[in-house]
């Protein structure tokens, strides 16, 4: 009983919030134009820093997070360089809600089991990790033969910050956008000179680290280059769970005339580790080597018609396990697309996509052969300013596959401004994900009759800011789907699912009380489908950020509850479900300059020595530590 009162209670009082989120705007909002109007007020340098930053990834066109219809996070680079990680997946999973990632160890994602360096947004992707669309510059990179993404290969290495959106993308990025889209966005120099810094650090269970990174600036040339190594031993006594990776990334940039620019990024990771096993059947052999490379060159050119992009890109893959398997997948593809103003308060882009993927594999007793599939797709994006207050924006992509012919993708979505305070939100959106290689062609369950995986989601949203310093966002979705990709047997075999729908809401917290203290914190409630895994009903997240003078501290709390673990027996992929145990993991990190040009930095992870699972059968190490020295010039 009194459990059901508490749960009752909870319903009650999210509700009472919720109404309150929407109609704060009516009742303390201040009636003036909307940011988009020429006669819009400008807010202070620091609130459009936090509050409304200027984000590409929505809509492909710079513009204020406050005027898309796209629930969109933002982490910066103040959190990436002083959070206590140096993977990205970890820390976003701090201050976006309903992200999630599977893990095992103290360094690196995994890949084995069939779980790990599972990625998941709002319920999609942990059981396939091929909901969640990642982009760097706006390039998809992904593995060409399953689909996948490598958790492992993404690192602060290099980054600028990272642009999340929660909720499908398809209509302007294609297939494998049905959960969201996380677009990595590479550092540059923006001002004359240099900069170099190098690390070195030491931690629990023999970790160490090193990283290395030189970037410059003279006249019209810009560049930036990153090396980073970083090993372990692993926490398992009774298991190999080591783990080495080295990364590198470069930027070019170069101001060909004050019309156009052109640009050159590209990123290496080799990731050697091992798969420790479930702690009911200990590994020591089980090893998997990594290579994952790609790169893109772009061109931006401004003209009467407007801002034209032109990029090519590149992405690669070599793949080597213990079982004999060995596969090499490469993505090559173009985009190019036009951003114009073709008349008051209106911006259309329109846009061509290109790509073609795929590769070969082996394993200990078959060769596989070579696949490739082609797609391609035009696609348009039109904004309208109405009056000083609504954005109303719609468009959608006709993505033609090679095996399942024309796929229509909208999306439609209204904002409006009931003050310079707030921001209410309304969009539905259409998610895709076309059948992987694997799916259709490798191993047992492979099923050349695959649909694509569908889904439609609704949603709308408030941004509230209190006063100057604090902002509460609230956003409520629900997403409708068919044709999910799963495991039926007898006898054993890819199968489309029947329908299934999956509701939940987000709230979003961010507070400046103080110049130099930043506290945020995020909840998230999902009403899940009977088939998603890996991924958490609720979760509740929250840092704080602090910079004072030469000392800057940053602490996260990541609290998990309600979610169903997977266990995968030997080549079955039909996942045998556990529900998992709540968790709660509390991280810090605090850095000091010591004397000029030389610093220090400390991370605590797991501050309580909490005993938990990311992942089913992998427990998570305990309380740990990495000292790191900085050496600036």
């Amino acid at each position: 009983m009194l459990n059901i009162l508490t749960q009752r209670s909870v319903m009650i009082t999210t509700r009472i919030l919720l109404f309150c989120f929407f109609i704060a705007p009516f009742v303390f909002g201040k009636n003036v134009p909307s940011p988009l109007s020429p006669k819009a007020e400008v807010d202070s340098i620091r609130i459009r820093y936090h509050f409304n930053p200027i984000v590409v990834t929505a809509t492909k066109v710079a513009g204020a997070q406050r005027d898309l219809a796209s629930s969109l996070s933002l982490v910066d680079k103040e959190k990436l360089q002083t959070a206590p990680s140096h993977t990205l997946l970890e820390i976003m999973q701090t201050v976006v809600p309903s992200l999630y990632a599977t893990e095992w160890g103290v360094m690196g994602f995994g890949v084995a089991g069939k779980s790990a360096g599972k990625i998941s947004l709002r319920g999609m992707g942990g059981g396939a990790n091929t909901h969640v669309l990642i982009l760097r510059n706006g390039r998809p990179d992904f593995m060409g033969l399953m689909g996948c993404t490598i958790a492992d290969e993404f690192t602060t290495d290099g980054v600028d910050r990272i642009e999340i959106i929660r909720g499908p993308g398809s209509f302007l990025y294609g297939t494998n956008a049905t959960g969201g889209i996380i677009n990595i966005i590479s550092k540059k120099m923006h001002r004359a000179g240099f900069e170099t810094q190098i690390s070195n650090g030491y931690g629990s269970f023999e970790s160490r680290t090193i990283t290395a990174s030189h970037g410059g600036k003279i006249g019209n040339f810009d560049y930036y280059i990153t090396a980073a190594t970083r090993k372990t031993d692993g926490h398992r006594d009774d298991a190999n769970s080591s783990y080495a990776g080295d990364h590198y990334t470069i930027h070019l940039g170069y101001v060909l005339s004050k019309k156009t620019t052109l640009e050159m990024n590209g990123n290496l990771s080799d990731i050697r580790l091992n798969d420790p096993g479930q702690i009911t059947d200990p590994k020591y052999k089980d090893w998997y080597n990594i290579l994952r490379y790609g790169g893109d060159v772009a061109i931006v050119h401004q003209s009467v018609l407007g801002e034209s992009h032109l990029m090519l890109h590149g992405n690669f893959g070599r793949h080597q396990f213990f079982d004999g398997w060995h596969s090499n997948d490469r993505i090559l593809g173009f985009m190019v697309y036009q951003n114009t103003k073709p008349f008051k308060g209106n911006v259309t882009t329109f846009g061509f996509d290109y790509k073609r993927y795929g590769g070969n594999a082996v394993d200990a007793t078959t060769d596989y052969g070579e696949f490739f599939i082609t797609e391609f797709a035009p696609y348009f994006l039109i904004q309208q300013l109405f009056g000083k207050r609504s954005i109303f924006s719609t468009g959608f992509r006709l993505e033609h596959h090679q095996l399942y012919g024309n796929q229509l993708l909208p999306k439609a979505g209204l904002v409006y401004h009931p003050s310079q305070t707030s921001a209410l939100r309304l969009s539905i959106a259409q998610g895709f994900r076309s059948p992987s290689i694997r799916e259709l062609y490798f191993w047992l369950p492979a099923n050349k009759n695959l649909k694509p995986d569908r889904l439609w989601n609704a949603e709308i949203g408030l941004t509230q800011n209190m006063g100057h310093r604090m902002q509460i966002e609230a956003v409520l979705f629900r997403s409708e789907g068919k044709n999910l990709i799963q495991f039926s047997a007898p006898p054993p075999r890819w199968v489309n699912s029947g329908e299934y729908i999956q509701t939940g809401y987000e709230i979003v917290f961010n507070w400046l009380p103080l110049d130099a203290l930043e506290l945020g914190a995020s909840w998230t409630k999902m009403d899940l489908s009977k088939e998603a895994y890996n991924t958490p009903g609720k979760k509740l997240t929250a840092y704080v950020q602090s910079t004072m003078g030469k000392l800057k501290f940053f602490g996260s709390l990541v609290y998990i509850r309600d979610w169903m673990g997977a266990e995968f027996q030997g080549s079955n992929p039909q996942p045998i479900r556990h529900p998992m145990r709540n968790y709660t993991v509390i991280h810090l990190s605090g850095q000091a300059a010591i004397v000029h040009g030389i610093g220090c930095k400390v991370t605590l992870k797991n501050l309580l020595n909490t005993k938990y699972e990311a992942m089913y059968g992998y427990p998570m190490p305990g309380r740990h530590m990495l000292f790191d020295i900085t050496y600036d010039f």
